[in-house]
């Protein structure tokens, strides 16, 4: 015959009871910590929420990048040197770039889709914003395309024995940079890409390719979100970023933790806004 519980097995019971309540409720915990926002502020690549991300500075400490769900970052700097930052992929394609959010820069600075190949090596900017400096300036106009409601303007520039992706190198940069200035869009990256080939500019194969934020001797913010038609990142993770300019507002809700983790090289001038 079945006897109803004394207090000692009642006591257990609702121990056993609570137990299974409190470990329940750390499990439905664990998700929310592992989609917890991540702030980098020292030189890292990697994947965040299925996308790649690059971050680099040339004075830590005083810019950061803060990532959230999905291809969202937000960026904050004040009077850096040289920082560049944002979310994409590994390796770059082809696949039309949409990307929303905010923008806001005091100085030198981009928002543009950065990205590098190799055979030949090549650095690419498709810049959509740009604070004080015309990228454009000092450089070789190649001609120009019609693309998304505006005019890109493509240009070359070379850079010799400058720190690269595979170390000090000379190699080239090619520019697009676009007449109307925008912080949110569709960039159908393969129309750039003809552009350029047309143009006798010639890319090899993919590296890795981000929604940059970017800033030189400036200070600003930003708040990015950045998507593909492909979707995120299925690649690994390359040694080393670049520098640049940019701004925005900082965005991003829910918990946080910081992660003051380094890879790849770190390079004591990365990039040079004086183009020639």
């Amino acid at each position: 015959m079945n006897r109803p519980p004394t207090k000692g097995r009642l006591r257990l019971l609702l121990s056993g009871l609570l137990t299974t309540v409190l470990v329940g409720g750390a499990a439905l915990l664990v998700p929310g910590t592992a989609n917890a926002d991540t702030t980098v502020n020292q030189n890292s690549t990697g994947t965040n929420n299925g996308y790649f991300y690059s971050f680099w500075s040339q004075n830590s400490g005083q810019a950061s990048m803060t990532m959230g769900s999905g291809g969202q970052y937000s960026t904050q700097w004040n009077n850096v040197e040289n920082f560049v930052a944002g979310k994409g992929w590994n390796p770059g394609n082809t696949s039309p770039v949409t990307y929303s959010g905010s923008w806001n820069c005091s100085g030198n600075c981009y928002l543009s889709l950065y990205g590098w190949t190799t055979n030949p090596l090549i650095e690419y900017y498709i810049v959509e914003n740009y604070g004080n400096y015309n990228p454009s300036t000092g450089a070789t106009r190649l001609g120009s395309v019609n693309s998304d409601g505006s005019t890109y303007d493509l240009y070359r520039t070379q850079r010799v024995n400058q720190p690269s992706i595979q170390g000090t190198a000379t190699f080239y940069q090619y520019w697009a940079v676009r007449q109307a200035k925008r912080t949110g869009g569709t960039i159908t990256v393969s129309t750039i890409f003809n552009a350029w080939s047309q143009a006798g500019l010639n890319l090899g194969t993919p590296n890795y390719e981000i929604l940059a934020t970017e800033g030189y001797h400036s200070s600003g913010s930003s708040n990015i979100t950045v998507g593909s038609s492909s979707g995120g990142s299925t690649g690994g993770t390359t040694g080393g970023t670049t520098g640049g300019t940019t701004g925005g507002t900082s965005g991003g809700t829910g918990g946080s933790c910081t992660a003051n983790v380094t890879a790849g090289d770190q390079w004591s001038d990365r990039y040079n806004l004086n183009v020639s």
